[in-house]
């Protein structure tokens, strides 16, 4: 497994600045859940593994018992622990390939944003330990989002903007973005898809969208959110250490991308906060039941 987001200082920005998972998640994955088995009006167990800090765990939070979210980080699962504002929700410490749960006792095993850094053999030798044998799983991840101005009123220069913005942020995204996670996300998981060892499972790619209203600085700390980018700019610090603060600017992808939008939406006199925009998240997703 690939170890990412642990220092304080990307937890801090995952908990604020990552996008919590909505409600036609929620639903996607339980009528996939429904298809293959018959569930009580709640159902018992839910595992959230690499939960991070809880933008999927909380999602489900009506819709089990119990749930756990487990995290290889220390860092992650003390705010997830923070935000935590319900009684059926707890998390702890425990990694893919070694989740803390007893044989055969989940519902439903969850993994969002993350699976494309799990030694996939192992991890599925265990999940398969710890879900029930007509139990379920969803992987689900997204790519950079789509950016739609809010301020910009002529509909061909809100098109012609959104494009270049959204491509710009592609862009830096997959420069800063380890080489494994860029296989399997540009991929939209399709190869993950091909591995899950199960009897039933499905592969979405469409007409999936998280929408939320945005303002520049939450773009910026979303992308600053990135463990990859954390890590780009400190090899960067450190390959040009006698920088000045004007020079690190150059290749900072947030300073960047920030100058980029006050540029050209012509706001370079408006406050971060007020530069309003859409942000629309297309989820991928995996979904098996009965593995292997």
């Amino acid at each position: 497994m690939i170890r990412v987001y642990e220092n304080e200082d990307i937890t801090k920005h995952y908990v604020e600045f990552r996008p919590r998972f909505q409600e036609c998640v929620v639903e996607r994955v339980l009528k996939f859940c429904n298809e293959y088995r018959e569930f009580a009006n709640k159902h018992e167990l839910m595992v959230d593994v690499a939960c991070g800090s809880g933008q999927a765990t909380s999602a489900f939070q009506n819709n089990f018992k119990h749930i756990v979210g487990i995290d290889i980080s220390p860092n992650q699962i003390k705010e997830a622990r923070l935000a935590n504002e319900h009684d059926n929700i707890k998390y702890e410490v425990g990694t893919a390939e070694n989740i803390p749960l007893e044989e055969s006792s989940v519902d439903l095993l969850v993994s969002a944003t993350a699976c494309h850094r799990f030694d996939l053999g192992k991890f599925f030798t265990e999940a398969k330990r710890v879900m029930k044998p007509d139990g379920c799983m969803a992987l689900f991840s997204y790519n950079a989002p789509t950016i739609i101005p809010k301020n910009v009123k002529v509909s061909a220069r809100r098109q012609e903007l959104s494009d270049r913005t959204s491509s710009l942020l592609l862009k830096f995204h997959e420069i800063v973005t380890d080489k494994q996670s860029n296989f399997y996300l540009d991929g939209k998981y399709e190869n993950i898809y091909k591995a899950v060892p199960a009897e039933n499972k499905q592969w979405i790619t469409e007409d999936l969208v998280m929408k939320y209203d945005w303002n520049l600085e939450q773009l910026i700390g979303f992308l600053r959110s990135n463990a990859s980018y954390q890590e780009y700019m400190k090899m960067m610090k450190e390959e040009h250490k006698d920088a000045s603060e004007e020079e690190v600017k150059k290749w900072d992808r947030a300073v960047l991308l920030r100058d980029f939008v006050k540029r050209e939406w012509e706001m370079e006199e408006v406050k971060d906060e007020d530069v309003m925009m859409e942000a629309h998240f297309h989820v991928f997703l995996v979904l098996a039941n009965n593995l292997k």
